[in-house]
């Protein structure tokens, strides 16, 4: 169909020699999409991957769907990898509608086909996941987002193409053909598609707007109501593309630290940038930690009361886990990180002074070499000193945990320093004081581990030249 392969063309969705995961339910829009690319695949020398999803909705007929897209696939000369998932049981135990199980179903088979194409040793670029939403479809999600209430990307509607959380492109070369096209394209090509009887039943929201909503708006107040709806929506993605842009290059001027669980975020420079843009910076980094969806009006508002709060470490729950928290100005973004050393991680030793010594430089060359955390991970102490102080047997009372109330750092001269001064000293983020792991016996702070600084030793145990035995604690390095 010339409208497909022109959008193909004009957007790149498929260039030559990729492989095609091509989503294949049976119904008319996904077999349409089907025989185009075969017929455009010996020309532009395509694979092509059909998957077809069996939600088991519909008992008998979804079992007649699969049936038709093997044969389907097995005249053209190719194989369907089918996947059978209880959708109806996904979404009881995941506390999810049976559309979004069945979402999630698809989509999750996909990627195991395309993962399996890149490990045969295809360049991830050269894998494409194609799905056959229409022009319909497109009017009908926008209306959709419409009536809950959604900004200008929503507005936007359904892209041409997006990335997946696992890194494959997703296209949608459908996108400007309307439904009506589709099934002239089936009757001329003598194509018989399977024909859901579930889409004419207005049980689903999606059903209702095509079914009830769209007709009464075209029969009461626009005629061409689709129409419009999708010329709004290309206006939208041009705006919200520019936006984008620019939040992009905010984004990369205000992150002042990024890893794998958490990103901090120049609280001033964010608070001075336009609304729509710190908006789209926050999104950023929530995408960026793998938090992609389900993020709310009413939690962006929160995340601004946190901005504009008084106390140094403000903080509000996201979904599925995340959370921003006010970091001494800045705004850190996190989710759980997990991973903690745990209190079987510890390793105790009494050495000989020269012995300890020379431990302590092997692992500090050893370290150097392997990740630049010189000697940070070994922490040596005057033996008789400690056994004076703590009496015999305190080797089996010193652990590793996390800081509890009473807790304190031995500074020398007789002064000490609670943990909690300790902390606030420091500047450790207050959403993190408890994943602070420490080496202590009692509420006595031997050692608190390095984390994005040196960590501290406690002042009182100092191995010096009186010092005939050491006292070593060791933590692995991958900790």
């Amino acid at each position: 169909m010339r409208k497909i392969v022109e959008a193909i063309k004009k957007f790149r969705l498929i260039d030559k020699n990729q492989h095609i995961v091509l989503g294949l339910s049976g119904g008319p829009d996904s077999v349409c999409l089907f025989n185009v690319l075969m017929d455009l695949a010996e020309d532009m020398n395509l694979n092509i991957h059909p998957v077809h999803v069996n939600h088991k909705f519909r008992p008998r007929a979804a079992e007649r769907d699969q049936k038709y897209v093997e044969e389907l696939c097995k005249a053209r000369g190719v194989e369907c990898r089918s996947f059978i998932y209880d959708c109806n049981a996904i979404a009881e135990a995941e506390g999810i509608s049976s559309e979004e199980a069945g979402r999630k179903a698809r989509y999750e088979a996909f990627a195991k086909v395309a993962g399996g194409i890149c490990e045969s040793g295809v360049a991830r670029d050269m894998v494409k996941i194609a799905v056959a939403q229409n022009a319909d479809d497109q009017a009908e999600t926008i209306l959709f987002r419409i009536l809950r209430g959604t900004g200008i990307h929503g507005l936007s509607g359904i892209s041409y193409e997006r990335t997946d959380e696992h890194g494959f492109s997703i296209v949608r070369p459908l996108l400007d053909v309307t439904k009506a096209e589709v099934m002239g394209y089936c009757e001329a090509h003598g194509l018989k598609p399977c024909m859901d009887h579930t889409n004419k039943e207005p049980i689903y929201t999606r059903n209702k707007i095509r079914l009830e909503l769209i007709p009464y708006l075209e029969k009461g107040y626009n005629p061409n109501i689709r129409e419009t709806l999708i010329r709004m929506g290309k206006t939208a993605a041009s705006d919200s593309e520019y936006i984008e842009e620019q939040a992009l290059a905010a984004y990369d001027s205000m992150v002042k630290n990024e890893s794998e669980h958490s990103i901090l975020l120049d609280g001033d420079a964010l608070t001075m940038c336009h609304k729509a843009i710190r908006r789209r910076v926050i999104s950023i980094s929530l995408g960026k930690l793998g938090l992609h969806d389900d993020v709310s009006y009413a939690h962006f508002e929160e995340l601004e009361k946190i901005l504009q709060s008084d106390s140094p470490s403000a903080r509000t729950d996201l979904p599925k886990g995340y959370y921003a928290v006010r970091n001494y100005g800045d705004l850190k973004i996190c989710r759980d990180a997990g991973g903690a050393a745990t209190a079987a991680s510890i390793k105790t030793a009494i050495l000989d002074k020269n012995e300890a010594l020379l431990r302590s430089e092997a692992l500090k060359l050893r370290t150097e070499g392997e990740n630049g955390r010189a000697g940070r991970q070994l922490a040596l102490f005057d033996y008789e000193k400690m056994r004076e102080a703590l009496g015999d047997g305190f080797e089996s009372r010193v652990v590793l945990g996390t800081r509890e109330a009473g807790d304190y750092l031995p500074l020398g001269d007789g002064r000490r320093k609670k943990i909690q001064d300790y902390m606030v000293d420091r500047k450790i983020p207050k959403d993190e004081r408890d994943e602070v792991q420490m080496v202590k016996t009692g509420h006595q702070v031997l050692w608190v581990l390095p984390r994005n600084d040196k960590g501290r030793f406690c002042g009182i145990y100092k191995v010096d030249e009186t010092t005939k035995k050491v006292f070593c604690i060791e933590i692995p390095c991958n900790l």
